[in-house]
């Protein structure tokens, strides 16, 4: 905490100097008011001990000007016996703390005064950042009037940075379907700042967006953008390490320059906000300025491209595994340069999990999401992604795990449900169909699957169902639901909760990214 010292006897200046305990630093020291006023614009501190009797400008007409400035300094009074007065006074204007008789002033005196004004301080202080950051939420989110904007006291140039919970890519995520950000623990900008001591970089305010983005506007005394970069890496690395070790999770910082008026507040949110849509291409614990290089505009794409797979079908076929990853190498390549097409990226994902799985249900093997965290590491990056696909891909055709292997009549079997899933489909009619026993096709199900013919039908139905939802968004749940081989909506429902953790009007209603 920065404290300035003023007084027109050098001899209490050292005294007191000698006596500032830890977790105090004497920022700069005059010997009269007006050097004072200039010092406090200049380095802004948080405590000052001020003399009343001073030469040019004494310490009430001092405290009078800092006070109505609203710098929001606490100050504690020195005085002599005869100047009891003048210390009343200065008690009177409300933003001293305390007052000392200078000739009585020991150690333990001193750090009480001081622990006091600190209190003091921290409390009004929390009180002007919430109201700065209500502010600053309205002038960002375009809910301030001009005139409110205006008269809101913040100047430019400032730096609005996002701070963004790193979280991995999922199948739901590329369905447009975002993970519960209620998991991730909140936390206070104001906690780690006192890690990184910059007068060049002062938090305005801040404030939540979801449980995963805090919006924070910095004010910025250096014009160097060279400097501006420089200082910001330093700040947001020593963030994201303390973050790191403190909460255990990563995140990135997403961040605009602005240099006009706070009028161009929700231009620059918006920006940034664009700019994290775009986070599966920067990568875990990316810094990123939004202002250059500028991000890839969507209306120059070719909204009538269709995705074709053909030549990936064609290296399964073949059983060619350099075709495979070439083909997969091919494919992320495009949605990637020239510029990044988040579209194409979110579509490829879901035709090559769709393909994935259409094969393996030929092949009697079991459903998987490629993103389940469950089963396998979390995702962050568009490269990793490309690789999990390469590596499940080449597994279908090198794979000699005999439980992955169906026989003959269990695959007539997975066909014939696959083509009648939406009928009132049993274990008999089936078994029927391809001329087994209802208990012999039990029995090739538990061997070869690991699990019952139900389970194999109530997954493959509901994966259907996730598709009809994702694609037809004013389809009604009585029409899923039958289509899908239930004739009871509420035992659709329950089914799919059960599978899914949600409901399916709720997994319908995720779908809101593209």
């Amino acid at each position: 905490m920065k404290l300035i010292l003023v007084d027109d006897e050098r001899i209490v200046i050292d005294h007191i100097k000698g006596m500032i305990p830890d977790g105090f630093v004497i920022a700069a020291t005059a010997s009269n008011g007006k050097s004072a006023l200039r010092l406090c614009e200049e380095h802004q501190p948080q405590i000052m001990i001020v003399d009343i009797r001073m030469p040019v400008m004494d310490g009430l007409e001092l405290i009078r000007a800092i006070t109505k400035k609203q710098l929001g300094v606490k100050f504690i009074v020195l005085s002599a016996y005869e100047d009891f007065e003048y210390a009343r006074q200065a008690i009177s204007l409300g933003s001293v703390s305390s007052y000392l008789i200078k000739h009585q002033v020991d150690r333990a005196k001193l750090l009480e005064e001081l622990n006091h004004a600190k209190q003091a301080w921290e409390a009004e202080e929390f009180q002007r950042r919430m109201e700065r950051s209500d502010l600053i939420k309205d002038c960002a989110t375009g809910a301030c009037t001009p005139l409110m904007m205006k008269n809101s006291g913040l100047k430019a140039p400032f730096a609005l940075l996002i701070f963004h919970t790193d979280l991995p890519f999922t199948i739901d995520l590329a369905q447009g379907i975002f993970a519960d950000t209620q998991q991730y623990e909140k936390w206070n900008l104001e906690e780690i700042l006192h890690l990184y001591d910059n007068d060049d970089l002062k938090l305005l305010g801040d404030f939540m967006i979801n449980g995963a983005e805090t919006v924070a506007l910095f004010s910025l005394k250096i014009r160097n953008s060279r400097l501006i970069h420089e200082t910001l890496n330093r700040f947001v690395t020593t963030v994201q390490n303390q973050s790191k070790l403190s909460h255990n999770r990563t995140f990135s910082v997403y961040y605009t320059l602005t240099e006009t008026d706070n009028g161009m507040l929700p231009l620059a949110l918006n920006k940034v906000k664009m700019a994290i849509q775009y986070a599966v291409f920067y990568g875990r614990q990316a810094l990123v300025c939004v202002d250059e290089p500028s991000l890839p505009d969507e209306s120059t794409f070719n909204r009538n491209r269709i995705i074709q797979l053909d030549h990936l079908a064609a290296g399964i076929e073949e059983n060619n595994l350099e075709f495979i990853t070439n083909a997969l190498t091919g494919y992320f390549y495009n949605v990637s340069v020239p510029q990044w097409d988040l579209r194409g990226f979110f579509e490829l994902n879901n035709l090559l999990s769709k393909l994935l799985n259409d094969i393996r249900m030929r092949k009697g093997m079991p459903y998987i999401n490629p993103f389940d965290m469950k089963e396998y590491e979390p995702l962050f990056h568009i490269k990793a992604i490309e690789e999990r696909f390469i590596t499940l891909f080449r597994e279908l055709i090198t794979t000699e795990n005999a439980t992955h292997k169906a026989s003959h009549k269990l695959l007539k079997a997975l066909i014939y449900m696959q083509e009648h899933y939406h009928e009132d489909v049993n274990i008999d009619n089936v078994s029927l169909a391809i001329g087994v026993s209802s208990s012999y096709l039990h029995q090739l199900f538990k061997r070869d699957l690991g699990r019952t013919f139900l389970d194999y039908l109530t997954e493959y139905r509901i994966n259907q169902a996730k598709r009809i939802l994702q694609f037809e968004a004013e389809i009604k749940m009585m029409e899923v639901a039958s289509r899908v081989g239930y004739r009871s909506p509420q035992h659709f429902s329950q089914v799919f909760k059960k599978l899914t953790g949600i409901l399916p009007h709720q997994y319908r209603e995720k779908d809101h990214m593209l």
